[in-house]
C-alpha cells in the first residue's frame, strides 16, 4: 500500500492574504470528492469545474499567547 496525499493550492482570499500567506489550499465540496477521487479522464472541463466550483470557508488567526 502506498498512502500519499496532495494539497492544490490557490490565490489566498483576503483574510488570509493579510495574514501574509500567498497561497490557500482549495477546500472540495464534500458533493464532489468522489468525481475528484473517480475522474473521467476525458473530460478535464469537469474536473476543472470541481476546482472553479470550491468551498470558499472563511479563515481566521489569533496570536497565540
Amino acid at each position: 500500500d502506498l498512502d500519499s496525499f496532495a494539497m492544490i493550492t490557490d490565490e489566498p482570499p483576503p483574510e488570509v492574504a493579510a495574514a501574509g500567506h500567498d497561497r490557500c489550499i482549495i477546500n472540495i465540496k464534500p458533493d464532489h470528492i468522489d468525481a475528484w477521487l473517480n475522474p473521467d479522464p476525458a473530460n478535464l472541463d469537469a474536473i476543472y469545474a470541481i476546482l472553479d466550483d470550491k468551498a470558499k470557508p472563511y479563515y481566521e488567526h489569533r496570536l497565540a499567547a
